[in-house]
């Protein structure tokens, strides 16, 4: 068991890959906003830190106590959230302010169903982590066939350099705020350097994709990037997206027709006018 800080605890875990910070309440605050006021700011810089080099999903446990106000009994209680895609660029407070509104949510709805039960202490707060893939790109990869069959994927046998000036047919880029292999946390600098806008996905064990790196505005100078590795070794490698919608578009749906498809989300939007559901450019600027 190793503190982090002041009142952040990592427990042990035996897979590297899944991390478990606790946070208990040492003031015996009695009111879950007070209590989820009280290390906020800790929270969110240990998340960002979590996601300098890798992509990750997190949630929350609140680990309470209730007593039944007629039978005096105690009963332990946990109020959990869904876990949650974050990558290095994420809005963490909001994500955080979600997830315990949700907990607010959950804890009223447990008084009210329950009659006579009332809290008695707040114990902790864990925060779950598991790590989902390493950012780092390096050597040269081959695609999977599901992916290479889709003709949607730029795959060229050099590094981020050439592969960004080949695809895009641009010079005069400055690369000297990158290291190489170049891990995604440096790409924020790459973009503010020569305005220019990013988006960085990656795949998971079952070649789904998913977004690991999202500029929030795409600049007139926009390019999406594929991370991958052979599934052997840890070495990934930055390829081109020269269709965005055809990688996506199996993913969603067996049909072949043309889709509008929200690069954060992954909603898909017809291009079919509709009068009951959002449609075409439209619908996606409205998600």
């Amino acid at each position: 068991m190793n503190v982090i800080g002041s009142g952040l605890i990592q427990l042990n875990r035996f897979k590297k890959c899944s991390k478990t910070f606790v946070l208990k309440n040492d003031y015996n605050f009695i009111d879950f906003n007070q209590f989820f006021d009280y290390r906020f700011e800790m929270i969110v810089c240990k998340l960002k830190k979590m996601t300098q080099q890798t992509s990750i999903k997190f949630n929350l446990y609140l680990d309470c106590v209730y007593v039944h106000v007629l039978t005096q009994e105690h009963r332990d209680i946990s109020f959990k959230t869904v876990n949650v895609l974050a990558y290095t660029n994420s809005n963490f407070k909001n994500l955080l302010k979600k997830m315990f509104d949700k907990i607010n949510k959950e804890e009223s709805n447990f008084v009210t169903k329950r009659s006579g039960w009332s809290l008695y202490s707040i114990d902790a707060l864990q925060l779950r982590i598991n790590i989902v893939n390493p950012l780092t790109g390096s050597s040269y990869v081959i695609l999977p066939d599901c992916i290479r069959n889709k003709k949607a994927v730029i795959n060229i046998k050099l590094n981020l350099v050439i592969n960004i000036l080949k695809c895009l047919k641009k010079s005069g880029l400055n690369f000297h705020c990158i290291d190489f292999p170049t891990p995604v946390n440096q790409i924020k600098s790459f973009e503010r350097l020569n305005n220019v806008s990013v988006n960085v996905f990656s795949l998971d064990n079952k070649n789904v994709v998913f977004p690991l790196y999202m500029n929030n505005v795409e600049s007139k100078n926009h390019f999406d990037l594929l991370l991958i590795n052979n599934g052997i070794t840890s070495h990934y490698y930055y390829c081109f997206i020269n269709d965005f919608c055809r990688l996506i578009r199996s993913q969603k749906m067996k049909h072949k027709s043309k889709l509008i498809i929200c690069k954060r989300c992954f909603t898909v939007f017809s291009n079919i006018p509709c009068k009951f559901k959002l449609w075409g450019i439209n619908g996606l600027k409205k998600t």
